[in-house]
This record gives structure tokens, C-alpha cells and sequence, in this order.
């Protein structure tokens, strides 16, 4: 009898565990740090560039790299998909400090940032360059 309670007390201490699933683990390696988003619109169709930050262990301490990636699409949360599956990185979109943008920022951007602080800079020149020379 004494068994069966302590089975029965660890299947529910381990039930919420297969309930809510365990999250999942991604290697920092394998995470694409998005610091800055370029989304432009031409004709209905939209073109998204991120910008990850990359930090580097030199000898004066961290220094940054970054890696700019581009896709063409209809919707944000699309664009996304099909970048994480050309650098089989999953992208983090937490740290998101500036959208650089010549077109007003539709809902789904909106939504999938959910940050209220980020800078949004609009532009007509080309968005890419703009987007390289941002820091912050």
C-alpha cells in the first residue's frame, strides 16, 4: 500500500511535466540574436531583413559581428519561417531594438515583436544600408 502512494504521488508530480511539455533546449550556437529588422513593402509583397548580432570573444573583450539575412513574402510570421530554415538557426526576436521600415508596420510585425520600446525608423532610401548602418 505504501508503494502504490508513493507511485501514485511521483505520476503527479510528473503529470504537469507532460502536460505543459518541457520547453526546448536550443544551443546558444544554434539561436540567431535578431538586433535589427528591415521590412519593406513594394506592390503587396513584402521583403524582411534581419540583422543578427553575433558577439565574438576577442582580446579587448567582446566584439560584434553581424550576419544580414533576406527573404521575400507575403506575411512576417512566413518570412521568419523561411529564414530559420535556409540557417537552421532559430530566431530570436527578443531582442529587437529598431525596425527600419518604409511602409507603416502591419499588425503581424506588431505582433510578433510585442516590445513597446523599440525604435522604428522610416525611410525611402534603401533599407538594407540603413539597416547595416544602425547600432541601435
Amino acid at each position: 500500500m505504501k508503494l502504490l502512494k508513493h507511485g501514485l504521488v511521483l505520476i503527479l508530480l510528473l503529470l504537469p511535466i507532460f502536460i505543459f511539455k518541457i520547453p526546448k533546449y536550443v544551443e546558444l550556437n544554434d539561436l540567431a540574436i535578431i538586433q535589427g529588422v528591415g521590412y519593406s513593402c513594394h506592390d503587396g509583397n513584402k521583403i524582411l531583413y534581419l540583422k543578427e548580432i553575433i558577439p565574438i570573444k576577442g582580446e579587448a573583450g567582446l566584439e560584434y559581428q553581424y550576419e544580414y539575412y533576406q527573404e521575400q513574402g507575403e506575411k512576417f510570421n512566413n518570412l521568419v519561417q523561411k529564414i530559420e530554415n535556409h540557417t537552421k538557426k532559430k530566431i530570436y526576436l527578443s531582442k529587437v531594438k529598431f525596425v527600419v521600415t518604409n511602409c507603416n508596420i502591419s499588425k503581424d510585425v506588431e505582433e510578433e515583436l510585442k516590445k513597446e520600446d523599440i525604435k522604428i525608423y522610416y525611410v525611402e532610401s534603401d533599407i538594407k544600408q540603413k539597416l547595416k548602418k544602425k547600432t541601435s
